[in-house]
């Protein structure tokens, strides 16, 4: 076999290989243009919380977070005077419906937060908020801390 004819075995294998990996590419490219490889489109909202309490619902709009909470602890809860409510990453305190100083088993409490960070938030877009819930086991007892995240899509 001459010379040619192994060159050209040789040219005609990487033009193979090379359409393969050009169409593989357009590929990834095709995805990467549609949003299809951003984690946070095909990733779930969630809301999850630490011991005691349990999300029961959430909303969050550009400005504002509703989340409403069920007491998971198989007993009451106290606050000091009341329960407490705090986004993590800023501080800022949220508001809780009716001020409870005891929470029951199983009862539930509405925490809205309307000083979020980077408010206002962009619609149809993915946000994580943190927040801090504060509590005691006992009327005049330590105070206990109940970290949770919500991950969702600001409406």
């Amino acid at each position: 076999m001459d010379n040619t004819k192994r060159g050209q075995a040789a040219i005609e294998f990487l033009v193979t290989y090379g359409w393969a990996i050009m169409a593989a590419m357009l590929v990834i490219g095709a995805l990467a243009y549609f949003g299809m490889t951003n984690p946070a489109t095909s990733l779930p909202d969630k809301c999850i919380f630490s011991n005691s309490f349990e999300c029961k619902d959430y909303h969050l709009d550009s400005t504002t977070l509703k989340l409403q909470l069920i007491n998971i602890a198989g007993e009451s809860v106290y606050g000091a005077p009341n329960i407490i409510a705090n986004i993590t990453d800023t501080g800022a305190g949220c508001t809780i419906d009716g001020n409870p100083t005891i929470l029951e088993p199983e009862d539930t409490i509405n925490i809205t937060c309307s000083t979020l960070p980077d408010s206002p938030l962009s619609t149809k877009e993915k946000n994580r908020i943190k927040l801090t819930v504060t509590y005691a086991k006992t009327p005049s007892g330590y105070s206990h801390v109940s970290l949770g995240e919500i991950y969702t899509t600001v409406q």
